[in-house]
């Protein structure tokens, strides 16, 4: 289906106009936008940028682009140098997409950035939003793209009634992204649509009075702007207990990384950590984790932190465990490998965000200050 199979998008240059000039005037100083043509600084950020914030996003690509300044740069890194510079930012699976497809742009563009849409099509990680940020900001064709604040735009400009992010109301979305593109300046317009989206259009209360699109939008002049997009039907939130175990032998903490096939934080380095069972103590579920993942044996000592944190729509309450090394040797299998690290060597292990905070928590307790 495309856009023919929907009734004419009611939209004019004028509009278009409006949009540009507003964004040209308002538009924020991002780290990326300060070389608008630069198709590598271009890629990285829009990857950065999905499902994640661009406060949460700024600091990540400033790190990034300072350490792999060039696409050549981060073909030459190995994997967990880009993890461990990812580390925090979550959705991993899109760090590993980046730098293979990094490798393959090196290795069959020699770092030319090609303009052909069938090269980026076949590229790990590109999908139908990054092919057409990337045509459109670096090379300036005209591809739409569709996200949640263009999304929120388009159909309350458009009054559109049904749900854009499933079945026909997706297709509708994407076809009237595309049927409302100029002909020159495409990247600056998706790009305006996004940010009129993030600054002007919000989901609640939004500042119809600051909007170029004001005269022009059937979902202000019917008082929708509430209802449209129709709200997302929220996930039933489920609590899960898990107790991480900090195990310690002879100064050192284990680190166990998890297997690239892992749903979650594949690759990763943590501590051991699984659910406690309901009928457990906090003691006996580390004793039971420990020997289950690592076949190690311990004597647990004493809980030293209480984290909270969600993924998806789990609620995830994890207590932090110090343990000390009996006996018994690895055992391959939720993990791919273990190694006893230093406290002062955590910081060259990619470790997710929880494990960050609770490793933070281990070298910041006043007895392990005393101990270094």
């Amino acid at each position: 289906m495309n856009r023919t199979d929907f009734p004419p998008f009611d939209w004019n240059a004028d509009s278009s106009h409006r949009l540009l000039a507003w964004f040209d005037q308002h538009q924020r100083d991002l780290p990326w936008r300060r070389q608008p043509r630069n198709p590598y600084h271009i890629w990285v950020s829009e990857v950065m940028l999905q499902q994640t914030t661009v406060a949460a996003v700024i600091p990540y690509f400033e790190r990034f682009i300072a350490a792999f300044p060039t696409v050549e740069a981060l073909a030459a890194a190995t994997e967990q140098q880009v993890l461990k510079l990812w580390a925090g930012l979550g959705y991993y699976r899109r760090a590993r997409h980046l730098y293979a497809a990094a490798k393959q742009l090196v290795r069959d563009h020699h770092g030319q950035w090609p303009d052909d849409p069938t090269v980026w099509q076949a590229l790990p990680g590109v999908g139908r939003y990054i092919l057409g940020a990337v045509l459109s900001q670096a090379f300036d064709q005209r591809w739409p793209i569709v996200e949640a604040n263009s999304l929120r735009v388009l159909t309350r400009v458009f009054g559109y009634r049904g749900d854009p992010r499933t079945g026909l109301g997706h297709k509708w979305v994407w076809a009237a992204a595309e049927a409302v593109l100029p002909g020159h300046r495409c990247g600056d317009f998706n790009q305006a649509l996004m940010e009129l989206g993030s600054l002007v259009c919000t989901p609640t209360a939004p500042q119809c009075d600051r909007c170029p699109l004001g005269t022009c939008c059937q979902a202000r002049q019917r008082g929708l702007q509430e209802q449209i997009p129709p709200k997302k039907k929220p996930l039933p939130s489920v609590a899960v207990s898990e107790v991480g175990v900090v195990i310690w032998k002879k100064g050192r903490l284990l680190l166990c990384q998890r297997p690239r096939t892992a749903t979650r934080w594949p690759d990763l380095w943590e501590v051991p950590h699984a659910e406690k069972l309901p009928t457990e103590d906090t003691a006996a579920a580390a004793i039971r984790i420990a020997q289950e993942l690592t076949g190690y044996t311990i004597e647990p000592t004493a809980e030293f932190i209480t984290l909270k944190h969600g993924v998806t729509r789990f609620a995830i309450t994890l207590v932090g465990y110090e343990a000390q090394y009996t006996g018994g040797r690895f055992r391959r299998g939720p993990y791919s490998q273990a190694k006893w690290v230093k406290p002062q060597e955590f910081a060259n292990y990619p470790v997710s965000s929880p494990q960050r905070k609770l490793l933070a928590a281990v070298v910041n307790s006043p007895r392990q200050r005393r101990l270094f």
